[in-house]
């Protein structure tokens, strides 16, 4: 938790007169932010207010704990603070001064004294790809959620290995397999018959205001009937033996059993909700995914219910579906295409992400958190 003690208010020193007829900068105030949405990780916005008569060049800061840390140099535009140096949860103390054009130094102004955040949080909410759903047999049972192996899981590693490890992040995933966006305000039961609460609410009770917050979302496709369309896709294309029945076969399903049209407005509606709920309510960095185009993937070895013949009608519900979901967004939130090269699951688990498509979904994700 951030927790700042008071500082000294600051007192305007003469000024002296330096050999070469120049002034010494002078910081009057400076200010030390919360973390926010807008900040990289490890980051925070320093506010400062200084004067000099020809103009500030530069300013620096250190950070005082057990001893007085190295001087770090930012610019004078939006200056942030870094705090990989310190340890999350730690007492220390923060000192900036400003340089002017001719290289002359402000004394040390005591901008922050007290307790650094805690280590970010990375939440994962939505639907059965975030939640890790696997089905390995058709008369098994399914695991609904596996935080391990959903993209959360390499997600947060891979954010971690680009951190000091006393900053690895926390990890919680909230979502579930069958979840819609509307299910991510009004909660829901799973496909295993568990009973969830809010996604909105518990994202909003998680993510700390006073640390970093990842919230990576996919969602969209429960709000429509995708899963019939995917049935009658796999029952039909099974008896069809040529590209032109393949394409035929998608085309209908797509273009007359998919009810996108008649539900656009109620799931960019909702993802408004959804998005704005968590954008307005917490600092998180909101990253939505879409989906994946999953012709030519392999239910069984060398079986694969939806060839490239329907290559056309899945780039159409993609662009359907994807449009619907970012005409919703919040402007902060970023939209993350994971459309093509995800590997899936084979058999029951179809056509669910595997290890590997999960992995890479994960990849993707952290591609456009740093971007």
């Amino acid at each position: 938790m951030l927790v700042a003690a008071p500082v000294m208010g600051a007192v305007m020193p003469a000024r002296d007169l330096l050999p070469d007829g120049d002034t010494r900068p002078i910081v009057v105030s400076a200010t030390l932010k919360a973390p926010q949405a807008h900040n990289k990780l490890l980051e925070a916005d320093l506010v400062v207010d200084a004067h000099d008569n020809d103009g500030i060049a530069r300013y620096e800061y250190r950070w005082s704990g057990p001893t007085v840390g190295a001087v770090t140099v930012v610019p004078v535009l939006s200056p942030t603070v870094s705090y990989d140096t310190v340890k999350p949860g730690s007492r220390y103390g923060l000192e900036v001064r400003a340089i002017d054009m001719n290289n002359h130094p402000s004394d040390w102004y005591p901008v922050w004294q007290g307790t650094t955040p805690d280590a970010p949080n990375v939440i994962v909410a939505g639907d059965s790809i975030a939640s890790g759903y696997t089905k390995r047999w058709f008369t098994g049972d399914a695991t609904c959620t596996d935080v391990a192996y959903s993209y959360g899981g390499p997600l947060v590693a891979e954010i971690a290995a680009s951190l000091p490890p006393q900053w690895t992040p926390t990890y919680a995933n909230i979502a579930w397999a069958g979840a819609g966006v509307g299910n991510m305000v009004d909660g829901g039961s799973d496909s295993c018959g568990v009973s969830h609460a809010s996604q909105v609410d518990q994202i909003r009770a998680l993510a700390s205001p006073d640390t970093w917050n990842i919230v990576a979302i996919t969602a969209g496709i429960n709000s429509t009937n995708w899963t019939d369309v995917i049935v009658e896709l796999t029952a039909d294309a099974t008896f069809s033996f040529t590209a032109g029945g393949d394409k035929d076969i998608c085309g209908s399903a797509v273009r007359n059993t998919w009810n996108i049209e008649t539900n656009r407005a109620a799931v960019t509606q909702t993802t408004a909700a959804v998005s704005a709920a968590i954008s307005e309510g917490t600092n998180a960095q909101v990253l939505w995914t879409g989906y994946y185009d999953i012709t030519d993937t392999e239910l069984a070895p060398l079986y694969r219910p939806i060839t490239g013949a329907c290559s056309a009608e899945m780039v159409y519900a993609l662009d359907t579906l994807h449009g619907a979901l970012r005409a919703g967004l919040a402007d902060a939130v970023t939209w993350v295409d994971i459309d093509t090269g995800i590997a899936t699951q084979m058999w029951a688990g179809w056509p669910h992400p595997s290890a590997h498509g999960q992995a890479t979904i994960a990849h993707r994700i952290a591609l456009a958190l740093n971007s």
